[in-house]
């Protein structure tokens, strides 16, 4: 009966053996797309979308008057303009008008080449509050 135990064992430890070779094989399997061109990822490389938005001001703006909030949270009391801000793809900007600037607007100069600002206007009036900027997206349908 010992015998039969030492055969059955050995032949469980094959099977183990199997399987794991089978899973790590890829036998009878497609290989996806390569959407980077055999290029292997770097540990500095990241898939999301990087840049900068330039806004300046049309009209006379007074210093300080003015903080600029990226995704809720503070990001620069803007003393003069233009103004680079550092985004990604996802990024909500706004603007909080503390004193209202008459004749003044705020406008967008320049977006990064791969992305593009959704909801925004060409021009938004200096006026107090807080104003929406924009959101950063992905532009499909620019030329890289």
């Amino acid at each position: 009966m010992g015998w039969f135990f030492i055969f059955i064992s050995i032949i469980m430890v094959i099977l183990l053996a199997g399987v794991q070779v089978s899973r790590v094989y890829p036998i009878w399997s497609k290989l996806p797309e390569d959407p980077y061109a055999g290029a292997s990822m770097e540990q500095f490389i990241s898939l999301v979308e990087r840049g900068k938005v330039t806004v300046d001001v049309a009209g006379i703006y007074e210093t300080h008057s003015a903080m600029i909030y990226k995704n809720g949270e503070r990001y620069l009391l803007a003393e003069k303009f233009p103004v680079d801000i550092e985004v990604i793809e996802g990024d909500v900007l706004e603007i909080w008008v503390f004193e209202e600037n008459p004749g003044a607007s705020l406008i967008v100069k320049d977006t990064g080449e791969n992305f593009r600002l959704k909801y925004s206007r060409t021009s938004l009036p200096l006026e107090k509050g807080l104003h929406r900027i924009g959101k950063v997206i992905y532009a499909t349908d620019r030329k890289k």
